[in-house]
């Protein structure tokens, strides 16, 4: 498509949602990035920036018919897509989901019960007394939740919010009130969850569906760090393919691709996290109908030639994904392996980060994103504000990867006013021993279904 030109307001400039910008700016699309902050990072790769709060539809809307713009886009930011449905609606704009769906998307026990009625496992949970937009005081949450039939350890967290905000681990009585308390904090509408704590491996799936035509287009493996006591574990590593790949396709995909089509999602990017179960299969515990802030987007785009970025942005001014088919793109069982890899940081002022110039010299290493600069502040415990910034890798095999992601580790520097180092300990590159068969077994399944296609 050639959309040269065309003026695209983005809601939202977190770090992020850089690449979206960066993206829509080589397509030859005017940028008008707007964000309440006017030091938001994604602003610096805009046409225009604005210091417009994302979330002042009427203010936008005003903008937008002045300007002559040609289309709306979400970043990365939840809280964005009701404001940015309505905009869109507004101005008569393409919008990828209906009211209705963003809100099931949103609020995870939602989508828990929507995963439950097409027979997909979902994360067991604690059954709350609750209703929308309700205000808790102390004695309401003693009143509708039976502390002593909790099973522990647990997880408590808000059900409609993201990026970790907000969520605990419990592994006493005593620490659950104070985690209700915590999450609804973070709860737009007064709603939580306390979950089974899970332990094992985690996987995440991504589709994208085109024309009501849901396609798995990659599945990872999600490692995390665990010396934070009380908060959620943060991601240091996601790797593709996923150990589970094969596994999900033979079982749950088609029951998840069922769903999609039961909801009436006709256009967007899905991805779903997931607990593996004993015996391999996934089991889900929440959902993200937008792009997703881990980017995985460029590996994907680097394996397969599909870019989610573009897709959005194409549908967000069209009304379309691509002319292309992406079902005839989707290829999960990748033949190389990909890393985004992820350092976290303690909280605290950031004095000085080294080594970004030599790691993008690295010819493997496809993306570097940074979140932060000289002198900023990491403030955010247990949430994604940790990560420092995030390294998106693609390598021939897994003695490759391990070598270049030693290199990053070794190249990389984040200092405090102090010069004391503010990173948390690395992932730990011996688990991509396991991927090895995986490649081969996939190289094997694709030469297979080559020479199937030849005769």
């Amino acid at each position: 498509m050639n959309l040269s030109g065309k003026k695209l307001l983005v809601l939202g400039a977190n770090p992020e949602t850089a690449g979206l910008v960066k993206k829509a700016a080589e397509m030859g699309i005017l940028t008008y990035v707007t964000d309440y902050d006017p030091h938001a990072y994604a602003k610096r790769y805009a046409h225009l920036a604005l210091n417009i709060d994302a979330s002042h539809v009427d203010e936008l809307y005003n903008f937008a018919v002045a300007e002559k713009i040609d289309g709306v886009i979400c970043g990365v930011a939840e809280r964005l897509l009701t404001s940015y449905r309505e905009l869109c609606t507004r101005l008569n704009f393409p919008c990828f989901g209906t009211k209705e769906l963003f809100n099931l998307m949103i609020d995870k026990r939602s989508f828990k019960d929507a995963c439950r009625k097409h027979g997909v496992p979902t994360v067991s949970e604690a059954e709350i007394k609750t209703q929308d937009g309700a205000v808790w005081t102390d004695s309401d949450i003693t009143d509708k939740i039976n502390f002593n039939s909790i099973s522990l350890p647990a997880v408590v967290k808000p059900a409609d919010s993201c990026s970790s905000k907000g969520i605990s681990v419990c592994k006493s009585k005593d620490e659950l009130f104070p985690a209700v308390k915590k999450a609804l904090k973070f709860s737009a509408n007064g709603k939580i969850l306390i979950e089974k704590y899970m332990d094992g491996d985690e996987a995440i799936v991504y589709y994208i569906i085109q024309d009501g035509v849901p396609s798995l287009v990659a599945v990872c493996d999600r490692y995390v760090n665990r010396e934070q006591y009380g908060v959620a574990q943060l991601p240091t590593s996601y790797i593709f393919p996923s150990k589970y790949t094969a596994a999900y396709m033979s079982t749950e995909d088609e029951k998840v691709r069922s769903m999609i089509r039961t909801l009436g999602i006709k256009n967007g990017t899905l991805f779903i996290q997931a607990f593996v179960q004993k015996d391999g299969t996934l089991c889900f515990y929440e959902s993200g109908f937008r792009l997703n802030g881990a980017q995985e987007h460029y590996i994907v785009n680097k394996l397969t030639e599909i870019d989610a970025k573009e897709l959005m942005i194409n549908f967000s001014l069209t009304g379309k994904l691509s002319d292309i088919s992406i079902a005839q793109k989707a290829a999960p069982l990748f033949v190389k392996i990909g890393c985004k890899l992820s350092p976290l940081v303690r909280e605290g002022r950031i004095e000085k980060i080294e080594g970004l110039k030599e790691i993008q010299r690295i010819s493997e290493v496809i993306s570097v994103n940074p979140s932060y600069r000289d002198g900023d502040i990491v403030n955010g415990f247990g949430t994604l504000k940790q990560i420092v910034c995030r390294f998106f890798i693609v390598a021939e095999n897994t003695v490759q990867m391990k070598n270049i992601i030693e290199k990053i580790y070794a190249f990389l520097k984040v200092t405090d006013e102090e010069g004391n180092s503010m990173l948390l300990s690395q992932f730990n590159i011996s688990v991509l021993d396991e991927y090895e068969k995986i490649i081969l077994e996939n190289k094997t399944f694709s030469l297979k279904s080559q020479e199937g296609n030849i005769i």
